[in-house]
């Protein structure tokens, strides 16, 4: 599949035959969050009768990687208008469920308050926020590195998770908690995910994403466009699922996006508080242990609720 730009972007499908399901993949990752093995909801979905759909953004998985870096606006204005078309092409359908992790999520915000979203029936924003300025987001502790990125093209970020696979899940390694409550994921799965399921981030888009933390938030590429002023309401009923102790999209962030977004958000709240066996942490929410007990049948029911013959 193409892109309007070109760029050739991978599109996987896991065909239950019925309703279809776009499931993206945040910052920096590939289609294995959803689509892990052993413990894939692509799979577990589909066997419940919908159409699912795993895309691959540029230079993410085995989607093409162009010679220059790209940023939001390239999602925005070339990636998902092809991913869009393509889905409801290949499903027959005119609309489709949006389903997105971490920056998977905030993507739709964008396009849904900033674009064309008539394509999507309902969507699910899992670990995802529109504003990051509430709480103690781990990304904010690194935003004194900037200096330091802007002398790179990209930041290899796989190659850097994949050598440090080896320590995670243990007692005494502490950075893969920035990625998952090592209690809420068993270490090999652990491991294996930190090995796998991570890409090079090119520093155009780090930069751009990094504008979330300033008082005005989130903008495009050239400054002209602030993405906590929306072009058009929020009209798609969106669900954000929001892990107790997500330390990349706090509670508080998440809390607020809601507010931002309007009446046709709803955030739903994972923790022991909730009743959960374990605090979630950001992808603990797609692979936990208790993420096909806990999570995945709350997800079946939003798009059950959603259902396109309703």
């Amino acid at each position: 599949m193409s892109a309007h730009d070109g760029v050739e972007l991978a599109l996987w499908r896991v065909n239950g035959g019925g309703e279809p399901v776009l499931l993206l993949h945040g910052l920096g990752s590939n289609r294995l969050g959803f689509d892990w093995p052993g413990r894939s909801f692509a799979e577990w979905l589909a066997a419940r009768g919908y159409d699912v759909f795993l895309p691959e953004l540029r230079g993410h998985g085995r989607s093409e990687r162009p010679g220059r870096g790209w940023d939001l606006d390239d999602y925005l204005n070339q990636d998902l208008p092809a991913l869009l078309s393509a889905v409801t092409a290949l499903s027959g359908r005119q609309q489709l469920h949006w389903m997105g992790h971490s920056m998977g999520g905030l993507l739709w915000f964008l396009l849904a308050t900033h674009g064309d979203p008539v394509a999507v029936r309902s969507a699910i924003a899992l670990g995802s926020a529109l504003d990051y300025r509430p709480g103690a987001s781990g990304f904010r502790s690194l935003l004194g590195l900037k200096p330091l990125a802007r002398k790179l093209p990209s930041l290899p970020y796989g190659g850097l998770m994949h050598w440090l696979a080896p320590l995670f899940g243990r007692a005494h390694a502490t950075p893969d908690a920035f990625n998952v409550r090592p209690s809420n994921v068993e270490a090999p799965l652990n491991r294996r995910l930190h090995a796998n399921a991570f890409e090079t981030i090119p520093t155009a888009l780090l930069e751009q994403l990094s504008s979330a933390f300033e008082p005005t938030g989130l903008s495009s590429r050239d400054g002209s466009v602030r993405y906590l002023e929306p072009r058009q309401a929020l009209q798609t009923p969106t669900l954000l699922v929001a892990g107790s102790h997500d330390p990349q999209a706090t509670l508080e962030a998440i809390r607020a996006s809601a507010t931002l977004l309007g009446d046709a958000a709803q955030v739903l709240e994972l923790g022991r508080s909730q009743g959960c066996r374990d605090e979630y942490g950001h992808w603990d929410l797609l692979i936990g242990r208790r993420a096909p007990q806990e999570v995945w049948p709350k997800l079946l029911g939003w798009l059950e609720q959603h259902a396109m013959t309703k």
